[in-house]
């Protein structure tokens, strides 16, 4: 009987165990997709296609702008459909590795250049968040075929001297609404 009695007691442990087991292999699973450092300029924009089903998510892209200034390349993120990113008082956000991304964050889809370049008669200038960004996150969230949203970040760089954006990675989380860390893979 003792035996039996230890018996039941250890395969209650091991039950017990496998399903904590279970419940961290839960754990909402994040997409991750490395782009190869791929560059964005005057002359190649490019289309992200983060969830890769046809459909371009977000367009980084340069417009070029003249008056009685002078002229400007203006580097943009332009998140298509209903897609939006993270952004303060109109202006896409530089995040740090590890910071938030939430449904409670500010996002929108209507923002400012990301990095100017003034070119007039007295000199050329550059402006912008993202002027000298190197290894910095956008905070984004985009809508697939359902009503609610995925979170996700892009990771990129701005290269002054080649006038480009290098687009590093992205990733999203797979489950709607759900948060991420920028940076998380």
């Amino acid at each position: 009987m003792k035996q039996l009695v230890k018996l039941f007691f250890c395969s209650f442990l091991i039950i017990s165990f496998s399903s904590c087991e279970q419940e961290e292999a839960l754990e909402p699973s994040i997409k991750y997709l490395d782009l190869n450092d791929i560059k964005a300029s005057q002359s190649q924009s490019f289309s992200l296609d983060i969830d890769r089903d046809g459909d371009t998510e977000f367009l980084f892209n340069t417009l070029l702008v003249a008056d009685e200034s002078g002229d400007q390349r203006q580097f943009l993120i332009t998140p298509a459909r209903a897609n939006q990113v993270f952004e303060l008082s109109g202006r896409v956000s530089v995040l740090e590795a590890g910071q938030e991304i939430a449904p409670g964050n500010p996002f929108d889809k209507n923002v400012q250049p990301m990095v100017i370049n003034r070119i007039s008669s007295t000199g050329t200038s550059w402006s912008g968040d993202w002027k000298e960004v190197s290894n910095k996150f956008i905070g984004i969230r985009f809508a697939l075929r359902d009503q609610a949203y995925y979170y996700g970040w892009i990771r990129i760089s701005f290269d002054q001297t080649n006038k480009q954006f290098i687009i590093h990675d992205c990733a999203y989380r797979t489950v709607l609404n759900l948060s991420i860390e920028a940076g998380a893979k």
